[in-house]
């Protein structure tokens, strides 16, 4: 993909009122990165806005956000704030966008903080934003689940990210139909499918891994099967008794 000078990234963050299809967003956050001649730079602070989702938030949300009906009475309208975060963006970004792009719904290219940090950072604990944001020494002041705060560490993320990768292979990584010919992460990260222990490549298929790598994965378990040799059936005895004469 071909970027043109200033345009815009934007990572952004979304809190639900749940899971599609029924649910909806009741807060926006973001934070805008342009590119110049020297690479990505921050354009301005975290920013968030509260949407209405025209329903009510449900308790077990609240507890994890913390954010309430009457917070979100006068909050933008779901499909403007889905028009507001594509708006002036040459590409979008989210850490676990596959989330993310369900409610935001734009054709614009997305990068995956998640699936980026899976490949530059296989031995960290786990890539949740808030274990990222301690493993790679991220400073940030605010909530955990609020919108503005977790696009701001999401930034942070993908500040470090640069470093080791492009906004193509980032790109690249974030497609989660791509099927690799290596694995991008985790204790076999640089191994070619064809390498990894039989055990392994049944844990990718059964874990919550992109579906290009667990594609991979299934593909070589299938290639290994259809390798093996078949076993001739057994040759049953007949006995003298069964003998036509």
């Amino acid at each position: 993909m071909d970027i043109a000078p200033l345009s815009v990234f934007r990572l952004c963050d979304t809190e639900t009122t749940g899971f599609p299809p029924r649910a909806e967003m009741c807060e926006i956050g973001w934070v805008d990165f342009v590119l110049y001649p020297d690479g990505w730079k921050i354009d301005g602070e975290h920013q968030s806005r509260f949407v209405n989702p025209g329903h009510p938030i449900p308790a077990k949300c609240t507890e994890i956000h913390g954010i309430t009906d009457d917070m979100v009475v006068d909050g933008m309208d779901p499909n403007e704030a889905r028009a507001f975060l594509s708006r002036g963006a040459a590409v979008l970004g989210a850490h676990n966008a596959a989330f993310d792009k369900q409610f935001v719904r734009s054709a614009l290219p997305w990068i995956c903080t998640l699936e980026c940090a899976r490949h530059v950072w296989p031995q960290a604990p786990n890539h949740k934003n808030e274990t990222l944001k301690e493993f790679l020494g991220i400073t940030v002041d605010g909530d955990a689940h609020r919108a503005g705060y977790d696009a701001a560490v999401s930034a942070g993320i993908f500040l470090q990210l640069i470093k080791h990768l492009t906004i193509e292979e980032m790109l690249a990584l974030s497609d989660p139909g791509a099927v690799p010919l290596k694995m991008p992460f985790g204790v076999h990260k640089g191994s070619r499918f064809t390498e990894i222990p039989d055990s392994y490549l049944k844990f990718i298929v059964g874990s919550d891994m992109r579906k290009g790598v667990k594609a991979a994965a299934q593909n070589e378990i299938s290639r290994r099967t259809a390798a093996k040799p078949s076993t001739p059936a057994a040759r049953s005895r007949s006995s003298s008794w069964d003998r036509s004469f």
